[in-house]
């Protein structure tokens, strides 16, 4: 004899079959059944269960102490985006050692502006990388081209 359940089955259809079940398992999501969730590490772990390749890393960074190193090279390597290609074109990192950003800017104008905006721009770095990875921001100017010596006036004696 065939069961009741496999009875409506061959009622509704194959689709209709797909669909009602479809049902079911978001009903069990829903009611929170634990046939869904993912199992917590037996008590008796030693370690060698796997690991995402991404915990690896971030456990291999933290051990040799190379975090700081990592999130500098990501402010070096996302500086347009985090400044924008704007101010990117016109500004461009010199060094990022310790804490201390050192930016050359292509004008006095844009030197003076970044200058201004350093606050600003320490909060973008922050929310891209992280606190703390840059502390102060040094912004250069334009190197003063300098008049050779036989050019030049002697100053006026006293």
């Amino acid at each position: 004899m065939t069961p009741p359940a496999a009875k409506d089955n061959r009622a509704l259809g194959d689709e209709e079959v797909g669909r009602t079940a479809e049902k079911a398992v978001l009903a069990r999501i829903m009611r929170g059944s634990t046939r869904f969730k993912p199992r917590p590490a037996a008590k008796w772990s030693n370690g060698r269960d796997p690991k995402m390749a991404g915990e690896l890393v971030n456990e291999l960074l933290a051990a040799e102490g190379w975090q700081g190193q990592v999130a500098e090279g990501a402010v070096i390597a996302n500086w347009q985006q985090i400044v924008g290609p704007r101010v990117a074109e016109h500004c461009q990192i010199v060094s990022l050692e310790e804490g201390k950003l050192i930016i050359k800017a292509d004008s006095s104008t844009w030197a003076t502006e970044i200058r201004l905006l350093s606050p600003q721009l320490q909060g973008a770095i922050d929310r891209a990388v992280g606190p703390g990875v840059v502390n102060a921001v040094e912004v250069l100017g334009p190197e003063a081209r300098r008049q050779p010596a036989r050019y030049r006036r002697p100053l006026p004696r006293r």
